[in-house]
């Protein structure tokens, strides 16, 4: 099929063959279909509308829809700000890649495009904050971006960073040209000068089975709204700090060492009161607790059945002469969930009184 995405109308008339229901979905089948299939070169495919059913996810042969829409003829149109959007990112993947391989001599090995972040694979470790440095010089440069179609037999001609076997036996090959900065077999949209693209950022990177380094990254509008949001998360944390910007990160530095200091001094009480409570305890005894000091009580006493309540839908529970499985079974019996290894257990129920009533029961039932 020939690729018709680039060079298509923004709107067109088409007729809608085939209507159908499937797994509560609603699809159809047009012709020609110019919206641009998702997941296509890990693209986001396009949006749009089919007369006045909107486009919710596009295969080559099919399209799923919002709503009901009869066979006949229809104006189709594309979503032009998704198109413009999807191609600032997916410049900026092949911009990011180039500068990865020229600065560290790495790969790109995958490459996905959501609907917030964009993923990228490298084969190995990289300098982020290098890469993105040099990216955003060859935004800000405004580098013209060309798009080139060649034969298989003319891409020896080209340094290309990679182009798939499947690619060559498609026929004639697609070349985005970014300034002299890069050469790379690409299938998807892309803007026509890097200013178009803004900025880009990586916002979280980690390392992924088989060694490979993964990166999310931002770009165009997406890089704005991400700014935006991060500098509202900012605002309010100086504010909960009474503090500006700049002093946010040492007043927060101040507050987490005097929390460990006041922590270290809750656990110290804890373990006094969990003492005292471990002396008084009597068979059967129901008591109340916080999760701390409860954690020192069942290490202190395990030889009496008693029941700490931590909070109103959870306790610890001491049943020191009754068998595990006799417990297990007794809590299932009554619709507790939870366990333990014996004799101390952990159970959670919706009514305490319920919980508090089989246990005595069942305590005293020898």
């Amino acid at each position: 099929m020939k690729e018709t995405h680039f060079t298509g109308p923004d709107e067109f008339e088409v007729k809608v063959l085939k209507v159908w229901n499937e797994d509560g979905k609603k699809y159809v089948e047009i012709s020609p279909n110019l919206f641009y299939p998702d997941g296509k070169g890990g693209q986001l495919g396009d949006r749009g509308f089919v007369g006045n059913a909107k486009v919710l996810y596009v295969w080559n042969e099919r399209i799923e829809v919002d709503k009901e829409i009869s066979r006949g003829t229809f104006l189709a149109k594309v979503d032009v700000e998704r198109r413009k959007e999807v191609a600032r990112q997916h410049t900026a993947q092949h911009i990011l890649s180039a500068a990865a391989e020229k600065l560290f001599d790495v790969e790109t090995v995958g490459f996905h495009m959501g609907e917030d972040y964009t993923t990228v694979d490298f084969d190995s470790d990289v300098n982020l904050e290098k890469i993105v440095e040099l990216s955003n010089d060859v935004i800000l440069d405004d580098l013209t971006v060309e798009e080139m179609t060649v034969s298989p037999s003319e891409v020896e001609k080209y340094k290309l960073r990679k182009v798939s076997p499947k690619a060559l036996e498609a026929g004639n090959i697609r070349i985005i040209k970014i300034g002299e900065f890069d050469l790379n077999a690409c299938g998807g949209f892309h803007v026509s000068k890097t200013g178009e693209i803004g900025s880009v950022r990586i916002v979280h990177s980690e390392r992924v089975k088989g060694g490979f380094t993964r990166i999310w990254f931002v770009a165009g509008k997406r890089a704005l709204i991400d700014c935006k949001n991060r500098d509202e998360v900012l605002k309010r944390s100086s504010k909960l700090f009474d503090a500006s910007w700049k002093d946010l990160e040492e007043r927060v530095k101040k507050s987490l060492s005097e929390l460990k200091e006041k922590n270290v001094k809750v656990k110290k009480l804890s373990q006094e009161l969990a003492k005292f409570i471990a002396g008084e305890i009597k068979k059967n005894d129901i008591v109340e607790v916080d999760e701390m000091v409860a954690s020192f009580v069942t290490r202190l006493r395990q030889d009496v059945a008693y029941v700490l309540k931590i909070s109103p839908n959870s306790a610890s529970v001491c049943l020191p002469i009754e068998a595990k499985e006799e417990v297990i079974s007794w809590a299932k019996g009554n619709g507790f969930k939870g366990g333990g290894k014996g004799p101390i257990y952990r159970f959670n129920f919706s009514d305490f009184s319920k919980f508090k009533e089989a246990f005595l029961s069942f305590s005293q039932r020898k």
